[in-house]
């Protein structure tokens, strides 16, 4: 019987020999989606959203817009997370976009 490669696996092989011999040749299975990665999959597509459809006619959004960005990424996240991601969006936003003159669109998100 051939053995299946592929770009995938020897990707793996490069980078860790040892993971490529428990994912592939033992059949460990690597760990699924955890709650930190919901909660950063969830804050990126906040930032996403904040930046890529705000329309740009106003100098920069308010805390409001952050607020709604963030409010249509919660499906799968608890409450401690909703919290959190809140929190971090707001540093965010009184950080980096707050002080700015003005709300720039970028080039891509």
């Amino acid at each position: 019987m051939p053995y299946q490669l592929s770009a995938t696996k020897l990707q793996s092989l490069k980078r860790c020999p040892q993971a490529y011999y428990f994912r592939y040749e033992r059949g460990i299975k690597p760990p699924s989606f955890s709650k930190s990665d919901a909660l950063g999959t969830a804050l990126h597509q906040a930032l996403a959203k904040i930046y890529w459809n705000w329309h740009y006619l106003e100098a920069k959004p308010g805390r409001d817009w952050i607020d709604f960005c963030w409010s249509e990424q919660q499906k799968k996240l608890d409450d401690s997370q909703i919290y959190e991601g809140l929190e971090i969006l707001r540093f965010s936003y009184s950080r980096f976009i707050a002080s700015l003159p003005a709300l720039h669109k970028p080039v891509a998100v």
